[in-house]
């Protein structure tokens, strides 16, 4: 090992001690080593002397091996363990394992020390190797996250630049459906991919003419019909793009609903994903709150009373129910965003 090691022992008798470092040196291995007897020393040390390895004797007058193996994996659960002893049984072996001991050497059989170190201290650096590329590939996706979290935004803010009158909306319907999925219990993971499909929801109604999204009185059934395309439109921009949660099927399913009566494929129930039907209950709930250029805001008493009304028959219960608590039970507000 080209790597200089430091090994902490725990070894009353100095004599033995030494018999266990020459192993070690006939073992190529380098090492700076310190040997402690007693309890206080041998806590003192592995904070002071910050150990790669311990080698522990079994017996000790005042302190035995067991104990220091439980103190050791308290105090410095990630350094390895060996218990060195005259004579262990099988059971006495299979107690250290269990409590964490990397492994076991008889004193008569002392020439395996250097193999038994060796091969602890390869799998201690394993682990840090994983640990530390774990890390960096977390921080890896969070950059990227990142990056695709004011991706979607600007997306967001480009939709919203044509349609001045529902400036926020999709905002504010990401931030409510993320408390809604909050408050069924989703993992962070799936809210994460809820408020990002629903901060675009809406990209489809790019392909809208800003003259009937921003039209003043009634629309027609044509120009109804036209505005019903963005949920497929949003599809069709957003299918091809690699996102780690289902945001397109998001997109195109966030107007059906669970008695088939939605659009654009009329398809119901479970075929529905339940981010779709979480999107779909903060987009009619966010909507019927907002003003609108054909309507003036009807308030959230009307947008609560027509979930609740078609509880089981356009909107899914469980997603209703969530809604509702949250605003009669704790105090969500939608807020004006800009």
């Amino acid at each position: 090992m080209e790597k200089e090691v430091r090994i902490l022992m725990l070894e009353d008798v100095a004599s033995d001690a030494e018999l266990v470092e020459w192993e070690l040196r006939k073992g190529k291995i380098m090492f700076t080593s310190l040997r402690v007897d007693t309890k206080e020393d041998f806590e003192k040390q592995l904070d002071k002397f910050y150990p790669d390895i311990i080698i522990s004797d079994y017996q000790l007058p005042h302190f035995d091996g067991m104990s220091a193996l439980l103190l050791a994996k308290e105090l410095a659960p990630s350094v390895p363990f060996i218990m060195v002893t005259g004579s262990i049984n099988e059971e006495t072996a299979i107690r250290c394992m269990k409590a964490g001991a990397a492994d076991y050497v008889i004193k008569e059989r002392l020439a395996r020390i250097s193999s038994a170190v060796k091969s602890s201290l390869e799998m201690k650096w394993s682990r840090e190797e994983k640990a530390k590329a774990e890390e960096r590939l977390r921080q890896s996706y969070g950059k990227l996250q990142k990056a695709m979290e004011g991706t979607i935004e600007a997306i967001a803010r480009v939709v919203e630049m044509r349609d001045p009158y529902t400036a926020g909306h999709q905002r504010r319907v990401a931030k409510l459906a993320s408390a809604i999925a909050e408050e069924m219990g989703f993992s962070e993971e799936i809210i994460t991919g809820i408020r990002m499909a629903g901060i675009i929801h809406d990209i489809g109604k790019i392909s809208v003419p800003a003259e009937i999204l921003s039209k003043p009185g009634k629309l027609s059934q044509i120009e109804f019909e036209l505005i019903k395309t963005h949920a497929q439109v949003g599809y069709d921009i957003l299918k091809s793009v690699e996102f780690p949660w289902p945001i397109a099927k998001v997109v195109l399913q966030h107007h059906e609903r669970i008695d088939g009566l939605g659009y654009p494929n009329g398809i119901k129930g479970n075929d529905i994903l339940i981010e779709a039907k979480i999107v779909g209950v903060a987009d009619v709930v966010e909507a019927m709150a907002s003003h609108r250029p054909y309507r003036p805001a009807l308030g959230i008493g009307i947008a609560l009373k027509e979930i609740r009304m078609n509880r089981g028959t356009a909107y899914d219960p469980d997603v209703v129910d969530a809604c509702i608590r949250l605003f009669q039970e704790k105090g969500y507000k939608l807020e004006q965003i800009e």
